[in-house]
């Protein structure tokens, strides 16, 4: 009987585990607030399609894209990106960072240059990592989009459209196929769009119910 009991048991923890888990999969990993007064930047970017929907940006090994944002003293912000909400294209953000004013100048795009990395190296995505084999693309707004972060808040510097193509992409077979071809790069946007904050409300984790409370929207899909 004390066995049965105690497998039980066990079987009960590991199924409490795994709904955690599952349940932290459907959204972004984020750091609890570190203190009473520490905030959140967050900014939704999607690739313009043809039809004029939008889908997630594709953030790979060998291509992907980021926030350009500074704060006061012009130092860059890295942010962390989740690209598998439904109900969103690529939500970026940056946790604990301060109170003050943050500016979006614009977007970076890192791709691999296949003549820097090694034989057999196997590169991974991250566009503030300053990884040998990437080369960094800076991708300008028209108009840079100034934000004053307050104490304890969640802000979003709005939502944004990529369109653009690759000098080769997979066909290719130059050590720069990956890069975006300059010329065809265009970003438009809206940075009055709270669309990010509305959903990410949604989320339910420990982490993301502590910063949902800075989060001035309302919960909602759309």
């Amino acid at each position: 009987m004390r066995k049965l009991r105690l497998f039980t048991l066990s079987m009960a923890l590991v199924l409490l585990l795994a709904g955690c888990m599952s349940l932290a999969s459907f959204f972004p990993l984020v750091t609890n607030p570190l203190s009473p007064q520490s905030s959140m930047l967050v900014v939704e970017v999607g690739m313009l399609q043809a039809d004029g929907s939008s889908v997630s940006m594709s953030n790979t090994n060998a291509t992907g894209w980021a926030p350009w944002v500074v704060d006061a003293n012009g130092n860059v912000v890295p942010f962390k990106n989740f690209d598998a909400e439904s109900r969103l294209d690529s939500f970026y953000f940056a946790e604990n960072v301060p109170a003050g004013e943050y500016t979006l100048k614009g977007f970076y795009h890192v791709y691999i240059d296949y003549s820097k990395s090694k034989d057999g190296e196997v590169a991974s995505y991250g566009p503030f990592e300053n990884y040998p084999y990437h080369v960094k693309q800076e991708f300008a707004l028209a108009q840079p989009v100034k934000l004053t972060l307050n104490n304890a808040e969640m802000a979003t510097f709005g939502r944004y459209y990529v369109q653009g193509q690759w000098r080769e992409g997979a066909a290719g077979t130059t050590d720069d196929r990956w890069a975006m071809n300059e010329a065809t790069v265009k970003i438009t946007g809206d940075p009055s769009d709270k669309k990010a904050l509305r959903v990410a409300k949604n989320w339910a984790t420990p982490a993301w119910s502590d910063w949902n409370t800075r989060n001035p929207e309302t919960a909602a899909d759309k």
